[in-house]
């Protein structure tokens, strides 16, 4: 038991430790709608929201799992205050595929902390719209031209109410070729640890019970095949705050629940299939069919 449990630890902290990579800073750029109340901020937003759907963006509105977590957290009152009326003020818009997250924040009653958002404070009450593109080395072509686009089109209705408080950072392709290569093979270590460690401690046992069973072995080879490539397939499991690393489902199945497995959908979609290969290659080597006895003369 001493010895499994010494593996586990070493096993974690390999995968931990492979899935680093180098960190990026992400800078957004940044728009405000001055001048917004309570009558014209519904229709703003129906502006940006028609916007942004338009782009194939999801409206992931507020975080609400975090506003419950943290109304039921113990915190000190004041950090509370804050961070639940940071929650309450921002809607979030998602558009996985090309990275981009743009963060609607509402100013219409009070001044946010001055450390809080970045860029300048406007004067009074305003709705401030942070766009980001999450990747190293700044907006792409794309990004940009995203953002001009949204820029032109919040301008075509709302005109010089709409102000820009940070342009976002200038396009760096060396960085970003740079950061991507040196992440991808990190990547592809942890993977390779998520995936080959547990492997090896399931594929034994699996091993030694149906010996003992004593399958033919195209039956062995199909069980081996099905309980590792679902036990053993690579999945993103969150680590820390924003960091996240691949694990084996094992430590997802039977703990969670599908709501899990709808978020990493294109991840899986990768992960099984791929160990369903390495697996079947393994069995073939391990369930060999029984040699025949020689003929007779």
């Amino acid at each position: 038991m001493m010895r499994l449990r010494s593996f586990v630890s070493v096993v974690v902290a390999m995968i931990a430790l492979a899935g680093c990579g180098e960190g990026y800073r992400v800078e957004p750029g940044i728009i405000d709608v001055i001048g917004v109340t309570d009558e014209t901020k519904g229709s703003l937003l129906t502006v940006v929201s028609a916007f942004l759907r338009q782009k194939d963006f999801e409206d992931l509105g507020k975080y609400e799992e975090m506003i419950a977590l943290i109304k039921q957290a113990q915190m000190p009152p004041e950090a509370k205050r804050a961070e639940l009326a940071r929650l309450e003020r921002e809607r979030m818009f998602l558009k996985d595929a090309d990275h981009l997250r743009v963060v609607w924040a509402d100013y219409t009653h009070d001044q946010p902390p001055k450390s809080a958002p970045s860029g300048a404070l406007p004067s009074g009450p305003f709705t401030r719209i942070s766009i980001f593109e999450e990747r190293p080395g700044g907006f792409s072509a794309d990004g940009h031209r995203f953002f001009a686009l949204f820029l032109s089109t919040l301008r075509e209705k709302y005109g010089d109410s709409v102000i820009v408080e940070r342009q976002p950072p200038p396009t760096d392709d060396m960085e970003y070729r740079r950061i991507t290569l040196k992440n991808t093979i990190g990547a592809i270590v942890g993977v390779s640890i998520a995936l080959l460690a547990p492997l090896m401690l399931t594929g034994l046992i699996s091993l030694l019970i149906l010996r003992e069973c004593n399958f033919s072995p195209a039956a062995s080879r199909v069980i081996f095949v099905l309980v590792n490539s679902w036990l053993v397939a690579p999945l993103p499991f969150p680590a820390a705050f924003i960091m996240v690393i691949p694990a084996p489902n094992l430590l997802a199945f039977p703990w969670t629940d599908l709501k899990y497995y709808r978020h990493v959908v294109s991840y899986a979609l990768v992960s099984f299939p791929c160990t369903l290969l390495l697996c079947t290659g393994i069995s073939v080597l391990l369930f060999r069919p029984r040699n025949s006895s020689p003929p007779t003369r």
